[in-house]
């Protein structure tokens, strides 16, 4: 299984229930592995036959700063759905972190991880 990771994807958004929340721009940090059916693309050179990162990273930043979000899970379940139509991947884990949304902790998130079947 080959696995394409991007770590510490950075992107300001507008995220929170409260109404403080939704005048800021606040940090969330990206942390994602993809599979993909690697068959596919046997014997393939051109660019557009293998997953390019730029093009996931870009998808990712697009989708988040172009909206308010309520929770980190809603961010979470958008990229995970997204990543996999647009994509086609067969595995996906994403973690999604807000830094300092604790005053005690230093970070928290959600981990989503997804096998898709893919026909």
């Amino acid at each position: 299984m080959n696995i394409l990771f991007i770590e510490r994807l950075t992107v300001m958004a507008y995220i929170g229930i409260y109404d403080w929340e939704k005048k800021y721009l606040q940090k969330l940090i990206f942390d994602l592995q993809l599979s993909y059916n690697t068959a596919v693309f046997l014997g393939e050179t051109s660019i557009v036959s293998y997953l390019d990162y730029t093009h996931v990273s870009q998808t990712i930043l697009d989708l988040v700063s172009k909206k308010h979000f309520y929770l980190i899970e809603d961010v979470a379940n958008l990229i995970v759905n997204t990543l996999v139509k647009k994509f086609c991947v067969c595995w996906i884990s994403v973690k999604v972190s807000k830094p300092g949304a604790i005053r005690d902790a230093s970070n928290v998130g959600i981990y989503i991880e997804r096998k898709v079947n893919i026909s």
